[in-house]
């Protein structure tokens, strides 16, 4: 007995030095999250602070472009159609060959133990297997400016964002969706990544079962006031609402985007700064379409190039990214029950703003 104890005494020192240390090495264990989370890690692991704070934005130049939707609120589709803006819809010359190495992620951490630090370096530096160099996709010099992905609030930003007198002259585009078709979007979301990606983290996100219904329930649940999901709903709508109106800030909504993806795609290039020809502008919203972007799908499973143990794998298995592009998915999901709950929570969290509730629930065009 006094062996046994010994024992555990060692190993919970052992897993203590581990996680204050070295934490990554949890990842080398089956459910090794598991412990990375108890041990008082943010969740999910993969997300790293450090690219936008405050003091640490100088590999940002004047122009950059942040696309920053909602979870689950057309951020894929607007990475690719800002891309295609900036090129004008010329693939052939400038193509795009993954959503990751043509418009990245910076907080997202493609080797578990890294930093921003040490990532921001891989930027510059990562040779592709063909050769080619990874930054001539996302930083190439001919390209009017560059486009980075997030799903941070207006806040997390600080003084990108406002006034004229920034540190840096970068570009916000951030789009919200209606909250239960956000919600609906979410719940095959976890159970589309790739097993080459869960065992690089400990088996996150876990494989939850389940009928598509029970699932749906439990995202709901996480919606609320509280839950993972939450900041990523009605706190988020309300953080970009407040700044809308800034120079810096174009603030879309998903069910607009796919009623008036022309009107859509010419705002997106007046707020860059691009001007289309008539045929540019017809290219470029074809190349923006559901039905061109399904049919290109693998550009959109998210490589990981800064770590060279994934090459040739992604974060996201295929044919997952690209689903419905269509609106009012959540009404056929949820119950009158839920949707009438969750119009509750939405109306006491906004409100008096009226105009702020609407306008989530139902964009601009009616």
């Amino acid at each position: 007995m006094f062996i046994f104890g010994k024992l555990v005494v060692g190993l919970a020192i052992t897993i203590g030095c581990v996680g204050k240390f070295s934490p990554h090495l949890f990842f080398k264990l089956p459910n090794g999250f598991i412990l990375w989370a108890i041990m008082g890690h943010p969740m999910p692991p993969y997300i790293l602070p450090g690219p936008y704070e405050e003091g640490n934005t100088d590999w940002l130049k004047d122009g950059d472009v942040i696309v920053t939707p909602a979870a689950k609120s057309g951020t894929t589709w607007m990475l690719f159609c800002s891309h295609q803006i900036r090129v004008k819809g010329n693939d052939e010359k400038y193509p795009y060959v993954d959503v990751s190495l043509n418009t990245p992620w910076p907080e997202l951490i493609q080797t578990p133990g890294d930093s921003w630090e040490t990532q921001r370096e891989k930027f510059n530096t990562t040779v592709l297997a063909d050769g080619t160099e990874l930054k001539n996709y996302w930083d190439h010099p001919d390209y009017p400016f560059r486009v980075f992905k997030s799903h941070d609030h207006a806040e997390m930003f600080g003084s990108l964002i406002g006034s004229k007198n920034t540190p840096k002259k970068v570009k916000f585009l951030a789009m919200a969706r209606p909250a239960l078709d956000q919600i609906a979007s979410m719940v095959p979301f976890f159970e589309s990544h790739s097993e080459d990606f869960k065992k690089l983290w400990g088996g996150f996100p876990p494989a939850t079962g389940g009928t598509y219904r029970e699932l749906a329930v439990e995202r709901f649940e996480q919606a609320k006031p509280g839950g993972i999901w939450w900041e990523q709903t009605l706190p988020y709508v309300r953080s970009w609402w407040n700044v809308k109106d800034e120079d810096n800030v174009l603030f879309l909504h998903y069910a607009d985007a796919v009623k008036d993806l022309d009107g859509t795609v010419k705002k997106m290039a007046d707020f860059y700064g691009v001007k289309l020809s008539p045929k540019e502008h017809a290219k470029v919203v074809d190349r923006c379409s559901y039905k061109y972007m399904k049919s290109k799908e693998h550009l959109f499973e998210y490589q990981m190039p800064l770590n060279r143990g994934f090459d040739g794998k992604t974060i996201m298995k295929s044919g997952t990214m690209i689903r419905k592009g269509k609106n009012e998915d959540g009404k056929n999901i949820f119950t009158d029950e839920e949707i009438a709950e969750y119009a509750k929570i939405e109306e006491d969290f906004y409100g008096e703003d009226k105009e702020l509730l609407d306008w989530h629930r139902n964009g601009s065009i009616k």
